[in-house]
């Protein structure tokens, strides 16, 4: 058996950032946070049905994806999803000393409800404003075009992925009766 002098042992010491992750990490813990993408979706959500406006076909594939992913079906069920609309815009955010346009944003909006397969609405119109900025060079047209469809490609499955987390959000089927409401109190025969 070896003995170990504590002289001449290295120790380790935890710097001040240890010590502040652990409280940080707890109090994360403690207010309910979670990485995006880490929600439950509700039993009931198993097949939605899917009403796209002509054009939109991209977004449609996006959707199919982000329902895949959480086990969802888009073959139909008591849940419509409807996109109301599509638009991408660019415009122009900043030129060069030539007046030329140096960077562009791509402004990408959705509106979408969810509906039940009655035809009646569940909630509102939503719209979604998603935005990417990109430089822009007359150098390299063609790889900022590519840049630029990257850019679309990413905005609509980041939308695609907001409109699922809508969907899980609800609470309550489509399909679920609704409450009825209690008789009236029968009026007391006592009083005059």
């Amino acid at each position: 058996m070896q003995a170990h002098d504590n002289a001449t042992t290295p120790r380790r010491r935890h710097g001040p950032g240890v010590i502040l992750v652990f409280p940080l990490l707890l109090a994360l813990s403690a207010c309910g946070f979670q990485l995006r993408g880490n929600y439950h979706v509700p039993a009931f959500l198993t097949d939605v049905s899917l009403q796209l406006p002509p054009g939109t076909r991209s977004l449609g594939t996006e959707l199919r994806l982000a329902l895949e992913r959480k086990n969802i079906g888009a073959n139909g069920g008591d849940i419509q999803l409807e996109v109301a609309t599509e638009t991408l815009n660019r415009q122009t955010s900043s030129v060069d000393s030539r007046a030329r346009a140096a960077e562009y944003i791509l402004v990408y909006t959705v509106e979408f409800r969810i509906n039940s397969s009655d035809g009646r609405t569940i909630g509102p119109l939503q719209t979604l404003i998603l935005r990417r900025a990109y430089q822009y060079s007359t150098a390299n047209v063609v790889g900022k075009n590519t840049e630029e469809e990257t850019l679309m490609q990413e905005l609509r499955a980041d939308a695609a992925q907001q409109i699922v987390r809508q969907l899980a959000a609800l609470t309550v089927s489509p399909a679920a009766p609704d409450p009825v409401p209690a008789p009236p109190a029968a009026p007391d025969a006592a009083q005059p």
